[in-house]
């Protein structure tokens, strides 16, 4: 059996300061890591190279992380659309798995296609919905690095870099 478990839901926003602000006072969230134009390393939609510059910002919400994304720049403009990329829209919810093959896999079979691979400071692919929800879904196999920034959040260590 694969190892998996819920970690993070993401929104899409138009000013991450404006976001930060409004989390900070309406949910009590923060403080928030910022990560400015995040580096996807190699990063791909459908097979093909992509582009997905967005700057993203998290906090820990309880027992789950809060991620707030602005948009920067996304290529082809079928990816900003099949990644609901719309102030307010959730922009994904987020697992993890030690065997990312095989829950690529999963997904697959239940009907997410796979939108978009990401290898470099994460190690992480994006699926439709599916019938499942009605936005994209994130599944990381987490590297130390990654590790590192998610455990920054709950202990209050400030992340010295690196990369989603």
């Amino acid at each position: 059996m694969t190892n998996r478990g819920f970690h993070h839901i993401g929104y899409w926003v138009d000013d991450l300061d404006a976001a930060m602000a409004d989390a900070t006072e309406l949910l009590g969230v923060g403080p928030f890591r910022v990560m400015e134009h995040v580096n996807l390393g190699d990063f791909r939609y459908q097979g093909a190279p992509a582009v997905l510059d967005h700057s993203a910002a998290f906090a820990q919400w309880g027992p789950i992380i809060l991620e707030l994304n602005v948009a920067h720049d996304v290529q082809p403009p079928e990816l900003r659309a099949a990644l609901g990329v719309a102030h307010g829209a959730v922009s994904h919810t987020s697992w993890w798995t030690d065997d990312l093959a095989t829950e690529t896999d999963h997904l697959e079979s239940a009907g997410c296609a796979l939108l978009t691979t990401s290898v470099g400071g994460a190690v992480a692919n994006w699926f439709s919905g599916g019938r499942l929800f009605g936005h994209p879904i994130e599944i990381h196999q987490p590297t130390a690095g990654v590790f590192g920034m998610w455990d920054s959040l709950s202990d209050g260590s400030i992340y010295g870099g690196g990369d989603e």
